[in-house]
Parts: structure tokens; sequence; C-alpha cells
């Protein structure tokens, strides 16, 4: 067994251990009626995280927003035959294609278009106009639950979204509950123990007859989960494809309901 065969071999042990622990201390969870909204810093985290409990609570006929924080443009970057305003604009279409499986409304569907690759430093004054049109969302929306990715998820993109969430929360002056969700702490199970250990909740969702539509939505995505010439790998790698894919998804529940304080919005 060579060196990358035995890294692979130990980070699959190492993601079964860590399902086995979250079964083991995770509770059903139970999709609630109150509209929900998932922040997902690019076009695909949302299915590949959340893709069953979207599906699932629309089709029960509940309120699903979807706000992606970037533009997806640095996916390939350096790549000639996808330019980066094509690949914006290319991965606009496949987001709402793939929320179209899932069945959720357009007007459901927001895009912030920060630039990608730069929400981990964004300028005080850029941050602060971010988090302001988030608290303009959540107070139309009024969210029983947010969801976001976990903090650490071991990607720069995906660290920062917490401290918007919370920021923005604060910032609207309603409660809601913040539930967290892993994507690349699958491909780093040291983080995805982390977040075993450091929340109050672990709760699970078996996708049922709804991971068939997650799978489907996921394959939308074209541009991440194949190859694009010249290069020869897709962005997201098959591996953590098919960690996220594997049923029931996770979500970790931020004890806290946020705000902490009431605001309301300038």
């Amino acid at each position: 067994m060579n060196l990358v065969s035995f890294k692979v071999f130990l980070r699959r042990t190492a993601v079964v251990f860590s399902r086995s622990v979250m079964t083991m201390f995770s509770r059903t969870y139970d999709i609630s009626r109150s509209p929900v909204v998932i922040l997902a810093p690019h076009q695909d985290d949302e299915t590949l995280a959340c893709g069953s409990f979207i599906a699932r609570k629309r089709h029960e006929g509940h309120e699903v927003h979807i706000v992606f924080l970037t533009d997806g443009g640095a996916s390939h970057p350096g790549n000639s035959s996808l330019p980066p305003h094509e690949l914006i604009a290319l991965r606009r279409r496949e987001a709402m294609a793939a929320l179209e499986v899932l069945v959720v409304d357009p007007a459901c569907v927001h895009f912030c278009d920060e630039p990608d690759g730069t929400l981990n430093a964004l300028s005080r004054a850029s941050r602060h106009a971010l988090t302001a049109r988030l608290a303009c969302l959540f107070g139309e929306i009024q969210p029983g639950r947010l969801f976001v990715p976990c903090s650490p998820d071991g990607s720069s993109e995906h660290d920062p979204v917490l401290g918007f969430a919370q920021e923005a929360l604060t910032m609207a002056g309603i409660q809601s509950e913040i539930w967290q969700y892993p994507v690349w702490c699958w491909w780093n199970p040291v983080l995805l123990m982390t977040n075993i250990f450091k929340r109050g909740e672990i709760h699970r969702l078996k996708g049922e007859d709804y991971h068939a539509l997650k799978q489907k939505a996921l394959s939308c995505y074209r541009s991440q989960v194949e190859p694009i010439s010249p290069t020869g790998f897709p962005p997201l790698p098959a591996e953590l494809k098919e960690f996220c894919l594997r049923d029931p998804e996770y979500f970790f529940v931020t004890k806290a309901k946020y705000p902490v304080t009431n605001t309301s919005v300038n």
C-alpha cells in the first residue's frame, strides 16, 4: 500500500467511525413547519449537505429559502475554456436546475454575489453590507431555523459564515436557532470530531424517498462533479461527493438562540 492509498484508507476509516459516533449520540430530526433559511457559500453546498432535508420539507409544503453568498466564479482558476463571467452564469443556471429538482420556489432563491474566494477577507464595509443584506432577508422571512456550514468546516469560505449569520440575526432583532451542516469536514475527520464534541446536540435525517432527489439535484452541478477540459478532474473530489451522498444527513445544533440583544436594522 503506497502513501496515497494509506491516506485514503485512514480517511475512510475515520469517516466510518465518525458516522458511527454521530449515529450513537444523535436524535432523529423532526421537520418543523416554520420557514428555514440555508446559507450556502457556493452553489452546491446546499445540496451536498441538506439536499434530502430540502426535498422533504418542500414536499411537506413548508417554506425553504436558499441564500448563495458567493458568485462561484473561482472554482476553475486559470481555465481558459471557462472564463469567470461564464462560470458565474453557468453556476447560477446549475443552482436553479438543482433547486427545481428539490422543488424550491425560484422566488425563495437569493444570490448575494460576493466574489468567490473573498468571504474570509471582506473589508469592514463589505462585511457590514453583506450582514445588513442578510438581516433584511431574515427580517422578511422570519426563519425558525437557520442552516450554516460547520465552524470549523475546513474551508476559508465556509468558516466565516457562522459569524455572518450571528451578526445578521442580531442586527435583524429576530429569534432563530442556528443549525450547522458539514461539507468539507467530511474530508478532514479531525474537524468532524471537533464538531461532534463541541456541539450540544446532533440531529440526523434519513433521506428515505428523498435521497434519490438529492442525487439527481447534485448531478445538475456538472461543472463541479465532472471535469472540464483542459483539467482532468472535477473541483469536487469524488470521495467527498461520496461522503456527502451517504445517508443520513447530520446537523449540529447551536444551543443559544439569536439575537443575544435586540437591535433594529438601520
